[in-house]
């Protein structure tokens, strides 16, 4: 399904392929996570002009994913981008000029297309760093690692100079002398 042949787009100069991309997980930059709710729901739009193929579209959906603030497994919704231009002609590029070429062309071998490289594309580039349940997320205790969602008036009693990390002592002593 997520497969183009080049010549068959080329006759019909544009083409539309809707679906639903569907694996069991996938892999982000921050980890392997499941896909839920059934996978995720792409439509993309598949021109041919000027001796080049311009792909463009969405893919969206929900995985399961621990919030960075308190670790609870929560549903992140992943809302990306598909983008790309197709050439059939490789441009000679000379090694030093490499990365100053931003041109984001991918040159064209064979008579087939595969759209799944650009959606995981599009999954993977979107997906944030940082992941919170909610924008209120108050994360853990970082003392004795109590939710501090589930217990909001938490006072922890290791807060005491007296379970001061000793990497930090002489910065407490310091503090203390500056103090008078």
């Amino acid at each position: 399904m997520w497969k183009v042949n080049v010549k068959d787009l080329i006759k019909e100069r544009r083409k539309t392929v809707e679906g639903i991309y569907a694996p069991e997980e996938i892999e982000l930059h921050t980890g392997t996570y499941k896909v839920l709710h059934g996978g995720f729901k792409v439509k993309m739009v598949i021109t041919y002009a000027d001796n080049k193929i311009l792909l463009g579209g969405y893919v969206r959906g929900y995985i399961k994913r621990p919030c960075d603030r308190c670790l609870k497994i929560s549903e992140m919704y992943i809302d990306g981008i598909i983008e790309a231009v197709y050439t059939f002609q490789k441009k000679p590029t000379p090694k030093n000029e490499e990365l100053k070429d931003l041109s984001n062309e991918i040159f064209l071998e064979g008579d087939i297309i595969d759209l799944e490289e650009r959606i995981v594309e599009g999954i993977v580039s979107s997906a944030p760093d940082v992941f919170v349940c909610s924008p209120d997320c108050k994360g853990l205790c970082p003392y004795c690692g109590a939710d501090l969602n589930e217990e909001p008036n938490h006072s922890c009693s290791n807060t005491t100079e007296n379970s001061i990390d000793p990497r930090f002592e002489k910065l407490l002593k310091i503090k203390h002398t500056q103090e008078g």
